[in-house]
């Protein structure tokens, strides 16, 4: 729809579009003064989800952004408006007035009282308890949900009432003011101690829900942490039980540095040995140097059995004394030993001395140095024996350590594996326990959710929104009211006017004729009607002048595809309009209303015939006229016939063929139907010529006459009421 197409709208229609919603306005205005009156009262709630008022020093605890915020707002307004928080704040309200044993203006009116006292009877036995408010709640509670259908589940399902879940949630309002930590509640109420009230209860209520349910999201999660600590701490005490068992029946303090002090010790005993051994060699080597140089040195020592006796002593009290030092025995016990070693050896000296005078080398070397010599090396390699004796012991007792040490070491690797990773798993468990109990602290922390405005008292209601309500009427009833002429204009699939009419038809426009019925006083029709009769007869002479004749007069013909298309009319206008211009004109119609008739100059003459069977097979005018009405042709300049709607009639194809033109009259009021295109279709055959057929529009609308009228003239005085125009087959006479 174009922006000319919507101003015509509004100028066809501007009446209806001031006038509708004036009266509607008005309606409400009245109305609206019945309204109740209504008191409201707010709180503030701090929340602190923005600022963050938790523990979140952690690096573990979550990170809050935008969304996060957003989500929490969310869903505390969630709390505040769900269906359980309005159930329990309405059970709480009917508990509190309830317990009233008369009106109070802060708590419940006179008028509200009554309307309670006679609502619940004989069920108040039941459910209140006198001075006490919980146990009337709770009775109230079990009430309700004892049946389906009872006096409470009635007032909290009620459409209105102070009780009613859907009043509740109608007249409260909670948001977020603005970017802040801060939530703003609102309730209203025609009772202005249950608004206070109800908002009271409201607020403790959901604040106490909201602290449940984001408590209840972290409860679960410790107690978990907690039941698999104790479990971790059971499993890392067994394995250090095993690991505790295992040392004291081995035997073992630290396996590690015992085994590394046997390693060593074992390492030193290896070197002493060999030392040792390499000492032994290089004595027994002296020996028997020296034995060499003693040629008698086996003969005296053969027959002296207590010399080798003696030796035999030295040699055993060499290794006890040495053993004792070695294994580090008592002090005492060694220096015994030591005293015994030195009295043996003094004992073999004495021996010695008294073969001293043998004791001359060959070499002559004095006997008693060799045998000196000879003792010396022969003690030193009884006591390397002795020594060597002992670390061979030693060396047996190491290897049977590594034997029992070594498969030790498995057992204790695998027990510290146990060890290790049930304290890892136990660490885990713990800092997840920590993570949990330190959120659920932040959430305990967080939900400090306090009242910073407590609700007041109502005393003035507020003021009603009647001016408000006004203006949303009357601008609602015009919206209305613009929306459906604007559908019933795109939706309207009547002709309207020339342009649509040409798209459907395929002929060119003649002219038009404007709807007197319709008009506005305001526009004066007849000039209109005038300007588009001058245009016609414009149109007719170019069209005549375009196509010749030799013949005088011009033979028009109209006709219409329905009845009631105003063809007699426009027939008459037209022959009206010539004969003003000093045309000599002849009429001849099938109008019943109208007689034979003639102007005084003979120039302009009206005749009448009836439909007969000689309609269908005319070839000219004079073929419908009876006999007795014969004319001279060649004294008019046009000669018009109306011919019958051709939907009911039989179309007289030779007078059609033979006319100069043929104007086919349409109403623009109707619509183009598929029945139309099939007469057209026959029209077009009958003529002969398309170009023989022109458009005559009629019942146009003065706005779609704009395409042809530059200007819609205005009449400066009121107009008289326009006469009837005929329809069908009648005539009016001009205006």
């Amino acid at each position: 729809m174009s922006f000319v197409q919507f101003l015509r709208i509004l100028s066809k229609n501007l009446k209806w579009l001031i006038l509708f919603p004036v009266l509607v306005a008005i309606l409400v205005y009245v109305l609206s003064d019945r309204l109740p009156k209504e008191y409201q009262s707010a709180t503030t709630v701090y929340t602190g989800i923005a600022s963050g008022n938790g523990n979140n020093a952690s690096e573990d605890a979550p990170k809050s952004d935008y969304f996060t915020i957003n989500n929490a707002f969310d869903n505390l307004l969630v709390t505040v408006t769900a269906r359980q928080t309005l159930e329990d704040v309405a059970i709480k309200v009917l508990a509190q007035h309830l317990l009233l044993e008369m009106p109070d203006p802060l708590i419940l009116s006179e008028k509200s009282f009554n309307e309670l006292k006679n609502t619940i009877t004989d069920e108040r036995a039941l459910i209140v308890v006198q001075g006490n408010f919980s146990a009337t709640v709770d009775k109230i509670t079990k009430y309700k949900n004892s049946s389906t259908d009872n006096k409470v589940v009635r007032l909290i399902s009620d459409v209105n009432g102070h009780y009613s879940i859907g009043n509740i949630s109608k007249n409260l309002t909670a948001s977020r003011k603005s970017s802040s930590d801060f939530i703003d509640i609102t309730y209203k109420s025609d009772d202005p101690g249950v608004c206070l009230n109800t908002l009271k209860f409201l607020t403790e209520e959901f604040i106490e829900k909201y602290k449940f349910l984001k408590g209840s999201e972290t409860v679960n999660v410790a107690k978990w942490f907690e039941a698999r600590l104790k479990d971790a701490a059971a499993e890392l005490n067994n394995s250090e039980n095993k690991l505790k068992d295992f040392g004291i029946r081995n035997k073992i303090i630290n396996y590690y540095e015992q085994a590394k002090a046997v390693a060593i010790e074992n390492e030193t005993n290896e070197t002493d040995y060999y030392k040792e051994l390499m000492a032994y060699e290089a004595h027994k080597r002296g020996v028997a140097r020296l034995e060499d140089q003693l040629e008698s040195r086996e003969v005296l020592l053969h027959n002296n059995a207590e010399l080798n006796k003696l030796r035999k002593e030295l040699g055993v009290a060499h290794e006890e004394y040495e053993r004792a030092k070695i294994y580090h025995n008592e002090k005492v016990d060694i220096e015994k030993m030591a005293t015994r070693v030195d009295a043996i050896k003094q004992e073999i000296r004495l021996w010695v001395l008294q073969y001293y005078s043998l004791n001359n080398t060959m070499e002559s070397v004095p006997m008693n140095t060799v045998l000196e010599a000879w003792l010396k090396e022969v003690l030193a390699m009884d006591g390397s024996e002795a020594r060597l004796q002992v670390y061979i012991d030693r060396r047996k007792e190491f290897d049977r350590k590594y034997r029992e040490y070594s498969p030790l070491n498995m057992q204790v690797s695998m027990l510290e594996r146990e060890i290790n990773v049930a304290e890892r798993q136990y660490l885990e468990v713990l800092h997840g326990y920590h993570l949990a109990k330190l959120r659920q602290q932040n959430i305990e922390m967080s939900n400090n959710l306090q009242v910073t405005d407590n609700p007041v008292f109502p005393t003035k209601p507020i003021a009603p929104k009647r001016f408000l309500l006004v203006v949303l009427s009357f601008l609602a009833s015009f919206l209305f009211l613009l929306v459906y002429f604007i559908a019933r204009e795109l939706l309207d699939g009547s002709i309207k006017n020339t342009s649509r009419a040409e798209e459907l038809t395929g002929l060119k426009t003649f002219s038009a004729l404007p709807n007197r019925m319709s008009s506005s006083n305001s526009i004066h029709i007849g000039r209109i009607e005038n300007t588009l009769l001058d245009y016609a007869v414009s149109n007719l002479k170019i069209e005549l002048e375009n196509n010749p004749q030799v013949t005088s007069n011009y033979l028009i013909t109209v006709i219409s595809s329905r009845e009631q298309e105003g063809k007699s009319y426009a027939g008459q206008k037209l022959a009206e309009k010539l004969y003003t211009l000093d045309y000599s004109v002849l009429y001849i119609s099938n109008d019943e209303n109208m007689e034979d008739a003639e102007t005084d100059d003979r120039r302009f003459r009206t005749l009448r015939y009836d439909i007969t069977s000689r309609l269908f097979s005319a070839k000219t005018e004079e073929n419908l006229l009876p006999e007795f009405s014969r004319v001279n042709r060649s004294a008019y300049n046009f000669i018009i016939v109306e011919i019958p709607a051709i939907s009911i009639n039989a179309l007289p194809n030779q007078l059609i063929k033979n006319s100069r033109l043929s104007l086919l009259v349409l109403d623009a009021r109707r619509s183009w139907q598929p029945a139309d295109d099939n007469i057209m279709k026959l029209f077009r055959k009958a003529s002969g010529d398309e170009n023989k057929i022109m458009l005559w529009l009629n019942f146009v609308e003065s706005l779609d006459l704009e395409n042809m009228v530059v200007t819609v003239p205005k009449s400066k005085r009121v107009a008289r009421p326009a006469l009837p125009q005929q329809d069908d087959d009648s005539e009016e006479e001009n205006a």
